[in-house]
C-alpha cells in the first residue's frame, strides 16, 4: 500500500486515517524499500533473487543486550513512546545498514514476515555482496510531527515525517550511479511488542 499522493495536507490526512485503525493495523500494508536501492542498479547484470518475507539472520546476530545499548532511551519501553522510538532508530539505521554492510540491527528489530524489512534487507546484502559502495541517503525524522498509537497491549501504529538525502551507489570500478534524490517522506510503521521487545510488522511510505 502507498499513501494518498499529494502534499502535507494529504500526508497527515493519511496518517490520521492510519492511526484511527483503517489500516487495520497495516497489517496487508507494504512499500517499496527506500532510499538506497528501489530496483537492481543497472550497472550489476546478474538479477535479485526474490527475498523471502521472514529476514534470514546474520551468523553472528547481535544480542539483545548490544541491541539495546545501541537504542535510545526509551526504546525498550513497552508502551507507546517505546514505539515511536524502536520506529525512529529503525528508519534511521537504513542508510547507515547499506553503507556498512551489516544488517544485524535490522535483522534484530524485523518481525517474521515483514515483506518491506526482507527486501531491504535483500537489497543491502546485494550491495555489499557484489562490492558496490552505497553513501547518502541518511533519513533524518523530524520528531516532532511523530503521530503514534497504540491498537491494543502488543500493537502499534507509528508514523513518522522524515527527510531523505540524496542517495549513491558505486561499483568495484569506481563507477558512481545516483540512486534517490533528495525529498520528503511519510513513513507509516506496524509494529508488534514481542518478549518485551517492539518489532517492526510492516512498512508503507508516501514521498
Amino acid at each position: 500500500m502507498r499513501f494518498i499522493p499529494g502534499g502535507r495536507v494529504a500526508r497527515r490526512a493519511v496518517a490520521a486515517t492510519m492511526l484511527a485503525g483503517a489500516c487495520v493495523g497495516l497489517a496487508a500494508c507494504t512499500g517499496e524499500p527506500e532510499p538506497i536501492v528501489t530496483e537492481s542498479p543497472t550497472a550489476v547484470a546478474s538479477p535479485v533473487a526474490t527475498p523471502s518475507t521472514t529476514p534470514s539472520p546474520s551468523a553472528t546476530a547481535i544480542s539483545d543486550d548490544e541491541l539495546l545499548a545501541m537504542m535510545p532511551e526509551g526504546a525498550e519501553r513497552a508502551d507507546v513512546y517505546g514505539a515511536m522510538m524502536t520506529a525512529t532508530f529503525f528508519l534511521e539505521q537504513y542508510a547507515p545498514m547499506f553503507h556498512t554492510g551489516d544488517t544485524r540491527i535490522w535483522e534484530a528489530l524485523s518481525a517474521d514476515g515483514c515483506e518491506y524489512c526482507a527486501d531491504a534487507l535483500a537489497n543491502a546484502e546485494r550491495v555489499r555482496d557484489e562490492g558496490w559502495t552505497a553513501r547518502g541517503g541518511e533519513i533524518t525524522v523530524d520528531s516532532e510531527l511523530t503521530q503514534a498509537a497504540l491498537s491494543s497491549d502488543s500493537d502499534a501504529t507509528v508514523v513518522l515525517e522524515s527527510r531523505v538525502g540524496d542517495a549513491y551507489l558505486v561499483s568495484s570500478s569506481g563507477v558512481e550511479e545516483q540512486t534517490g534524490e533528495s525529498r520528503r517522506v511519510t513513513y507509516a510503521f506496524s509494529l508488534t511488542l514481542s518478549d518485551s521487545r517492539w518489532l517492526v510488522r510492516a512498512v508503507a511510505s508516501e514521498s
